[in-house]
């Protein structure tokens, strides 16, 4: 944007400082340096010279002599409107954007009819999120100046983001008509035409904006985004290298790189220019682009946490995911990092599904497919493996209207059969996405099969930019016999005891934007769920009918130092023995208030208080539950943690919550028994020793007060217990195309006080100690194929009681090693990933006891099975 002079600071006609401008608005940039130099050699204090000459400066992409210049222009005239609109314009290009407001609104109170001073603070306001105000501001400016191209772009990206898509093409091509020099209205036009599914006019559109303006690197990003869409990655990888030479301080070509190398089977070179972006953004993940002028909705919904995964960096993309949410709850983006994230650990399965229902509220419109199993819990699948392939690796960078078609298959033996098929997309307003899943295996032993069909639709609808609503349908249908895993064998798989779960939920939930720094979102969760329980061999049946209501609302409030969650719920719910159809109700009320404050700038706080009410017939609490965490970044490289918070296991049926999942990245979510509450303290240290190397330590203690029975019962009581989790990681890149990952974890399971459980389920333990060391080594060639070689070793000693003496049977234990192997092939121009995985290669047979009994459902995802698997997966994106 050429700096008009406002008509106060006009020179005469002939005077070269009007020459110079002149000059300017026709291209002619180095005759116009010439003229400012001859005016600043005659009057060396000329604010008006140093004004155009800093944007002829930022033009050239001189950003230092830009601010130099901007600044001389203020001090050489604090009253002149044009100073100040220069000085906004290179504090934006700093993406100082709180400088640069202040700059352009100083300039509009100087010259309140100056058009490009009201239109700079519009795009601004516009890219803090305060999209009213920055309408508002477009109208007055266009009002003003309707046959100014500057006036007309941003007018048509406001319009844009509005989904008002025939005006902003309008605007677009009125300001390419109105001055043919500027680059961004070509921008602008690009993406009306991906919006409309016209590639090829879309880049052409994008490249002319590079031509006219070829030392913008945000032009040369979009182009080279541009190109990715269109599968061609030479070209995509020339234009972001370009990008990334003409501004080394702009993490968005290398959050942009980072997506095209995971899509070509460089997953390596991936996480080091995430990471890049990462510094670059002050330590924070980026998640979009820095034009202001586009929301960039595609790119915010990438799978970044599918690049960590895929090198096996789990808890690098953790850390990466806890300090964004931290420093900002209301990104989508973060909370969808985390999601990913958690689906390939164990034991995070109520964070997970939370942790996507936030994402979900918070989220653009966007066509990134919604998976039937993400949102569910307790499948009782085998646990998903970093090395799987991945249906969230082909999201589109530009929001498109048009749908799109993904579906996964894969077969291997014990009758292993799965399949997922997801269509999704966006139109106009609204973006949908479609899905069915279907898992079935026979298991390892008898009566250890498994069978899962999964449906589900999900709508979302931009009612303003400001107010989104969705709704969400799921079902599940399942059936499957003993898939608990117990130490001493099982009584279920001998007495063949058959389970069956058969559940809808419905969702509706929205999202309004109060400001820029507050917002609300809300979310209604339906359930009902038929779970039986039958022997045949006996004709014994037994089951329950639950239907459940559950009503959350949180408030969000955000500034630069300290950000506020707020937020009620109910819950309700009936259970019905559908044997004697005698029904129990249960109630639950909470609130809560988090505050994550930065202070000092490396240090964030989290402070917060929850309180539930929880009643049942036979069973109430009602507690507060204080929280309290500390994130610490000592330097560059060691980052410290620390939390120590209270929580109270919630009544089942509804897995999904709003309220935050962690505190100073410990999750708060486990599945234990109703009405656990549990004092957690924990501690860790993360460390990135250079840009291939990370490590770290984590130690977590908790103490659980278990409620066993029903009070009034005979053998009710107050079951304590206490767990410790102690785990190191080591991370290593030694080369672009392998990685290493090493761990040891420790899990220590002792019950302090209680012998409840242990009489009426000697399966139960009472204590319990695992050690693991996981080892994976993987390869990625630039070819398209990759594998993976992983050994894991496994060390249990379990303790249990005697049911008729009440006394301690002597320790038992076991250790394994198990092998687990992969190779696969990504398909040229992102069409899938075919895959071929065998675990337990050794066909190693083995005890092990799972942590089913710490809970009254159903059992748990299975870590590991006593004989050989194999596996063979195709994906197809279409």
């Amino acid at each position: 944007m050429v700096v008009l002079l406002s008509r106060r600071e006009r020179p005469a006609t002939g005077d070269s400082i009007q020459a110079a401008q002149t000059l300017l608005q026709n291209g002619r940039v180095a005759e116009a340096r010439q003229a400012l130099d001859r005016a600043l050699a005659l009057h060396p204090n000329d604010a008006r010279a140093y004004g155009l000459r800093s944007t002829i400066a930022l033009v050239q992409n001189q950003k230092a002599q830009a601010l130099a210049d901007a600044e001389r222009a203020v001090a050489a005239d604090p009253a002149s409107p044009s100073a100040y609109l220069s000085l906004s314009l290179v504090k934006q290009a700093e993406f100082d954007l709180d400088a640069a407001l202040a700059a352009a609104q100083k300039a509009a109170q100087l010259d309140p009819d100056n058009a490009h001073a009201l239109i700079q603070e519009s795009s601004l306001l516009f890219g803090m999120g305060r999209t009213q105000d920055a309408f508002k501001l477009a109208e007055r400016a266009k009002q003003k100046a309707p046959d100014d191209a500057h006036v007309n772009t941003v007018c048509g990206f406001i319009q844009l983001a509005r989904y008002q898509v025939k005006a902003a093409r309008a605007a677009f091509e009125a300001a390419i008509a109105q001055d043919s020099t500027l680059g961004l209205p070509h921008l602008g036009l690009g993406l009306v035409h991906f919006r409309h599914n016209q590639t090829d006019a879309a880049i052409a559109e994008i490249r002319k904006a590079t031509l006219l303006e070829p030392n913008v690197s945000l032009y040369n990003s979009y182009l080279g985004k541009a190109f990715y869409e269109a599968k061609q990655d030479r070209r995509t990888e020339k234009y972001l290298d370009i990008a990334k030479k003409l501004d080394p301080r702009d993490p968005t070509p290398y959050l942009y790189d980072a997506i095209r190398l995971q899509s070509i089977n460089r997953p390596i070179a991936a996480v080091a220019n995430l990471e890049k972006s990462i510094e670059l953004n002050d330590d924070r993940a980026v998640y979009r682009s820095r034009l202001l002028l586009d929301e960039d909705e595609a790119t915010r919904s990438a799978t970044l946490g599918r690049i960590y995964n895929e090198v096996g960096f789990t808890q690098l993309g953790l850390k990466e995911g806890w300090q964004s949410v931290s420093r900002d709850p209301g990104n989508a983006s973060a909370h969808r990092l985390l999601a990913d994230t958690y689906a390939t650990m164990p034991a995070r399965e109520m964070a997970r599904v939370s942790e996507l229902l936030q994402a979900q509220l918070l989220q653009p419109l966007n066509s990134r497919p919604v998976s039937p199993q993400m949102a569910e819990t307790r499948l009782l699948m085998p646990n998903s493996d970093p090395f799987t392939p991945s249906l969230y690796e082909f999201n589109p960078l530009f929001t498109r209207d048009q749908p799109s078609l993904l579906f996964s298959g894969a077969g291997g033996n014990e009758e292993t059969l799965s399949n997922d098929l997801i269509v999704s997309g966006v139109t106009d307003r609204v973006s949908y996405s479609i899905g069915q899943s279907h898992y079935q295996t026979d298991g390892f032993r008898p009566n250890n099969d498994l069978k899962n069909d999964l449906y589900n639709l999900f709508v979302q609808m931009a009612v303003t930019p400001d107010f989104s609503l969705q709704a969400e349908y799921r079902h599940r249908d399942s059936e499957f016999g003993d898939r608990r895993f117990n130490f001493n064998g099982s009584f279920a798989s001998a007495a063949q005891v058959r389970r069956s779960t058969d559940q809808d939920t419905a969702r509706i939930g929205g999202r309004y934007a109060l400001s820029p720094e507050t917002q609300i979102i809300a979310s209604v969760i339906y359930a009902n769920r038929a779970a039986s329980l039958r022997i045949p061999s006996v004709n014994f049946r037994t089951g329950l009918e639950s239907e459940g209501a559950q009503t959350e609302a949180q408030l969000l409030y955000k500034t630069n130092d300290v950000n506020i969650l707020t937020g009620l719920g109910s819950y309700s719910l009936e259970r019905t023995n559908i044997q004697t159809k005698a029904s129990v109700n249960a109630e639950r009320q909470m609130a809560y208030s988090y505050a994550n404050i930065k202070f000092p700038e490396n240090l964030i706080w989290t402070i917060g208080l929850s309180y539930q009410d929880d009643e049942e017939p036979a069973r109430n609490l009602s507690q507060f539950y204080p929280k309290l965490g500390l994130q610490w970044a000592i330097n560059d490289f060691i980052s410290l943690r620390a939390a120590a918070f209270k929580t109270a296991q919630h009544i089942d049926v509804i897995d999904q919550t709003i309220e935050p999942t962690q505190v100073a990245g410990f999750n708060q979510l486990y599945n234990n028994f109703t009405m656990t509450v549990a004092s957690n303290y924990g501690v860790g240290l993360d460390v990135r020793f250079n840009n291939h190397l990370f490590g770290g330590l984590e130690a977590l203690r908790r103490d659980l007060e278990v409620p066993i029975g029903n009070r009034g019962d005979m053998f009710y009581e107050i079951e304590r217990d206490q767990e410790n989790f102690y785990s190191a990681y080591l991370n290593w890149l030694p080369s672009e195309q392998w990685s290493l990952s090493a761990s040891v974890l420790y899990e220590g399971f002792q019950v302090e006080e209680g012998a409840s459980r242990q009489l009426f389920f000697p399966s139960s333990p009472n204590r319990l100690r695992t050690i693991s060391l996981p080892l994976d080594i993987r390869y990625f060639d630039p070819s398209g194929f990759f594998a993976g070689l992983g050994v894991v070793y496994v060390n249990q000693e379990v303790q249990f009681l005697d049911p008729r003496t009440i006394m301690v049977r002597p320790t038992e234990s076991e250790n394994f090693t198990l092998l687990n192997a992969g190779v696969g092939y990504r398909l040229p121009k992102r069409r899938g990933v075919l895959s071929f995985e065998v675990n337990n290669l050794l066909d190693r047979k083995f005890r092990y006891q799972d942590y089913t009994f710490q809970i009254t459902s159903e059992a748990e995802n299975t870590r590991y099975i006593p004989e050989r698997t194999f596996l063979g997966r195709l994906v197809l994106n279409f």
